[in-house]
């Protein structure tokens, strides 16, 4: 079957991908061209029908990357590696004989551009570079602009102090060309374009196995209303909403099957939860869902029980659980507090601190995450409790644990009011 395969580049590049992949029969290119990488932004809603995503370079990823948790489909992107590199400053210095410090060159991360004039054996000094490491590190910035890349390479041309701009960017190659700045676009090596492909036919073929699992969910109802009644409302519900089967068992249980692909529609891709349609309609009734994942039906039965036995621990009404097949729980779906972490951990490390602190891999997991998320080290029991959902005391039980296993230290309080207590503010030791 054809990979159909959307294409994210400029026209130079889209040209150069279809002239190298044309006789590749098992791929079918599907091009979205661009003058400037942020406008991908708006094209990704047409690529849904695709397999899935090549994008030109790591910036116009990281311009889509928003879009990209919705979407959800595969992709890949051409990385700026060493052999790129390489082959880049090796043309200008020895093919057109540039001076190294003659050159301006921009790139997402100097280290790279570093290790090659190590490998050549090339003084480092005096060299002309701008970098945007901060996009690796997923923190898309709304100020990043080519035009400053550009404003840069222009800058020191006006100055005299190079001859030659070495640019990553397609836009800012255009850019400076038009200008009459001479400037060079960073080689993007067949072997490089090939192997991304390859990659992208193989992500694509995961993830249509992976859409293809067995999912499981049992929903648990709590309400005055008539039980058959209700019984027989929901079903025809889940007839018309999704694509499964779903049966009633007893005492307000109910159990369905479906794929992992429907139920991912269906909850827009862990962003929303999958009911909410239905309980717009049925305000008095209380819906808490366990989902689960799998390859085969028991594996994702084991797994949908365990989602719900979050679901039923969760202190909030109508809320959902999933749990997949490598063992990830993610939720509760639809609210802001949702998240995701593993519920084992292979990493002895980890298993060892959480066995140091008498708590389970799962809540120490859960804990690294929201640990993970923080924009500084720094939280207090009245973050754990909101984030666990569980009690102050209950939070303030967990923090002694790991105080006294000196996983966590106090830094200081914060006094919120004039009245009462000051809050502790406690920060982890191994972030």
């Amino acid at each position: 079957m054809t990979t159909q395969i959307a294409l994210f580049g400029s026209s130079a590049f889209v040209d150069q991908v279809q002239e190298y992949t044309k006789e590749l029969a098992e791929i079918s290119i599907v091009p979205f061209i661009y003058k400037n990488p942020n406008e991908v932004v708006d094209q990704i809603e047409s690529a849904k029908y695709c397999d899935v995503l090549l994008f030109s370079g790591v910036l116009p990823y990281y311009f889509a990357r928003t879009a990209l948790l919705t979407f959800k489909k595969p992709s890949v992107y051409i990385s700026n590696d060493e052999y790129m590199v390489s082959i880049s400053i090796f043309r200008l210095l020895y093919s057109e004989g540039f001076p190294l410090d003659r050159i301006s060159i921009d790139l997402p991360d100097r280290s790279i551009l570093l290790q090659c004039l190590h490998d050549f054996q090339l003084d480092e000094k005096n060299l002309w570079v701008i970098d945007y490491p901060f996009i690796l590190n997923n923190e898309v910035s709304s100020s990043f602009s080519t035009k400053e890349i550009v404003c840069y390479h222009e800058q020191l041309h006006k100055q005299g102090k190079v001859d030659i701009t070495l640019t990553s960017i397609h836009a800012v190659y255009d850019a400076l060309l038009s200008k009459g700045i001479k400037c060079q676009k960073m080689i993007d090596p067949k072997k490089n374009i090939l192997n991304t492909i390859h990659e992208a036919v193989v992500k694509s073929k995961l993830y249509q196995t992976e859409q293809s699992q067995v999912a499981v969910g049992y929903i648990l109802v709590e309400a005055e209303e008539d039980e058959d009644f209700l019984a027989h409302d929901i079903l025809l519900h889940f007839d018309s909403e999704f694509e499964g089967t779903i049966q009633y068992i007893e005492d307000g249980l109910f159990v369905f099957y479906s794929t992992r692909g429907t139920m991912e529609k269906a909850t827009s891709f862990y962003q929303t939860y999958p009911l909410n349609h239905y309980m717009n309609n049925h305000q008095l009734i209380t819906i808490k869902m366990g989902i689960g994942f799998g390859l085969t039906s028991n594996e994702a039965k084991r797994n949908a029980k365990i989602a719900l036995s979050h679901a039923e621990k969760h202190q909030s009404n109508n809320i959902a659980f999933i749990v997949t097949d490598d063992e990830r729980i993610i939720g509760p779906l639809g609210e802001k507090t949702s998240k995701e972490y593993q519920l084992k951990s292979e990493d002895k490390r980890i298993q060892e601190m959480s066995k140091k602190a008498g708590i389970s891999v799962a809540k120490f997991n859960h804990f690294l995450h929201f640990i993970n998320n923080l924009p500084v080290n720094r939280f207090t029991a009245e973050d754990i409790s909101e984030n666990f959902n569980v009690t102050r005391r209950t939070a303030e039980r967990l923090m002694k644990k790991l105080i006294e296993q000196q996983l966590v230290i106090k830094i200081g309080e914060e006094q919120l009011h004039q009245q009462g207590r000051p809050r502790a503010i406690y920060t982890f030791r191994l972030k």
